[in-house]
C-alpha cells in the first residue's frame, strides 16, 4: 500500500508541470494536483507561488480556493487572503462529458471543500450549503458530483460531531418514528406519500443530513420513450443485412443487432449505449475464434473506446460527434424457444444525465427447431 500511495504522489507531481500558457482546463487541473500534494504534506511551494503570481486572476473561483486550500496546509496566511479577495460565485454553464468533467455542482462542492480548510468560518460556507442541497432537487447527478458533493458535505458536519437534535419522520399521515445525533434508519416504507422530516428546533452550525433510497420494478404503464439531447435507433437484421421478423425467429438463427446513434447537443463525450438482451438470446462473442464474421458489419462507422460483453447485455462505450449518425452491430444467436419481451435500447451521456434517450421496447418470439 505504502508504495502504490508514492507512486500516485509522484504521479501528481509529474502533472503539476505546466506547458507554455496554461488555459482554463490545465489550470484546474495543476492547481487541483497542488492541493492534493499540500493535503498529503509534500506541497510544492515553488509552483503554488508561481501559478498565484501569474495567474491567479486567470482562475475561476473553486481553482482560486482550491489554491488557498493548499497555501492553508503551509500555514501561508497573506497567500490566503489574496486568492479569497473578492472572490465570485461560481456561474452556470452546461456540463463538460470529457476533459476535466466541469459541472456547477462538482464545483461548488470542490469550493466548499477547499473553503473549510482555507478558511472555515467563512460566511459563505452556509451559503454554500444551502446551493448545493438547492442543486440536489433540480435534477440527477452522476458519480462523481455524488461523490464529491458527499465528501464535501461529511467534512463540514464533521466539524459539528456532538451536537443535540431530535425530531420526527412522517409518510403521509402516519408518524413512522423520532430520530436524534445518534441517527435512525427507517426501512421498507411503502405505498404512496409524502416523506416528511422534521427538526424540533433549528440546528446551531453545519445541520442534519439524511439519505432516502427508493427502489422499484419499471412497468409498460410507466415507460416514457425519450429522446433529451440525444437519439437512437434499434433493428434486428439477418445474415444478409435483411430485416428480422421478431414473430418467427427459429431456435439457432444468428441475428445481427444495429443500433445507431447521434448526438443532438453537441460533440458529446463519455457516451453508454445499453442493449439489453431478453434471456432467449445469446451473445456471440467476437474474440473467439469459433464465431461467426459478416463482412458487411466491417461498414459500421462507430468505434467505441470499450464494448463490455455480458450475459444478458450488450454496453458500448463512445464518443458522439454533433448531429452525425453512428453506426455500430453485434452478433447474438437465439437460443430458447418462447416469447419474450425485448427491453429498450437506452443510451446516456455518463458524466451529464440530462442527455439521454430509448428506442421503444421489442416482443421477441423464437420457435423450437
Amino acid at each position: 500500500p505504502g508504495s502504490l500511495y508514492d507512486r500516485a504522489l509522484e504521479f501528481v507531481r509529474a502533472e503539476i508541470r505546466v506547458q507554455g500558457e496554461p488555459v482554463h482546463d490545465e489550470l484546474q487541473r495543476v492547481v487541483y494536483g497542488l492541493y492534493v500534494l499540500a493535503r498529503a504534506g509534500t506541497a510544492d511551494v515553488g509552483v503554488m507561488d508561481f501559478m498565484r503570481q501569474r495567474y491567479r486572476d486567470q482562475m475561476p473561483p473553486e481553482t482560486r480556493v482550491m489554491l488557498a486550500a493548499a497555501y492553508a496546509a503551509t500555514g501561508n496566511t497573506p497567500a490566503i487572503e489574496e486568492l479569497l479577495f473578492g472572490l465570485q460565485e461560481i456561474e452556470e454553464f452546461n456540463r463538460q462529458t470529457g476533459a476535466n468533467f466541469n459541472s456547477p455542482v462538482r464545483n461548488r462542492a470542490l469550493l466548499l471543500m477547499a473553503m473549510l480548510d482555507a478558511r472555515p468560518d467563512d460566511f459563505r460556507i452556509t451559503d454554500l450549503v444551502r446551493r448545493l442541497s438547492r442543486d440536489a432537487e433540480q435534477g440527477r447527478w452522476n458519480t462523481q458530483e455524488s461523490s464529491f458533493a458527499l465528501l464535501a458535505l461529511g467534512r463540514m458536519l464533521a466539524a459539528g460531531e456532538g451536537q443535540a437534535f431530535r425530531g420526527t419522520v412522517e409518510h403521509g399521515d402516519d408518524l413512522l418514528g423520532t430520530f436524534d445525533q445518534e441517527g435512525a434508519t427507517f426501512a421498507t416504507i411503502a405505498g404512496p406519500g409524502a416523506l416528511q422530516i422534521t427538526l424540533d428546533e433549528e440546528i446551531p452550525g453545519p445541520g442534519a443530513f439524511y439519505v432516502e433510497t427508493t427502489r422499484g420494478v419499471p412497468t409498460e404503464e410507466t415507460f416514457e420513450q425519450r429522446r433529451d439531447g440525444l437519439e437512437v435507433r434499434r433493428s434486428f437484421l439477418t445474415r444478409s443485412g435483411g430485416t428480422v421478423d421478431l414473430d418467427s425467429v427459429q431456435q439457432g438463427d444468428l441475428l445481427v443487432l444495429r443500433v445507431e446513434v447521434r448526438s443532438l447537443a453537441g460533440r458529446v463525450d463519455n457516451v453508454v449505449v445499453q442493449n439489453l438482451l431478453p434471456s432467449g438470446l445469446e451473445v456471440e462473442n467476437p474474440r473467439l475464434s469459433s464465431t461467426e464474421t459478416l463482412r458487411w458489419m466491417q461498414s459500421s462507422d462507430m468505434d467505441p473506446d470499450y464494448v463490455d460483453l455480458r450475459d444478458d447485455r450488450i454496453l458500448l462505450f463512445t464518443s458522439l460527434p454533433a448531429d452525425d449518425w453512428l453506426t455500430g452491430y453485434a452478433l447474438v444467436r437465439a437460443v430458447t424457444p418462447g416469447r419474450f419481451a425485448v427491453p429498450p435500447t437506452q443510451v446516456e451521456a455518463m458524466y451529464d444525465p440530462r442527455l439521454r434517450a430509448n428506442t421503444p421496447g421489442d416482443e421477441l418470439v423464437i420457435g423450437r427447431r
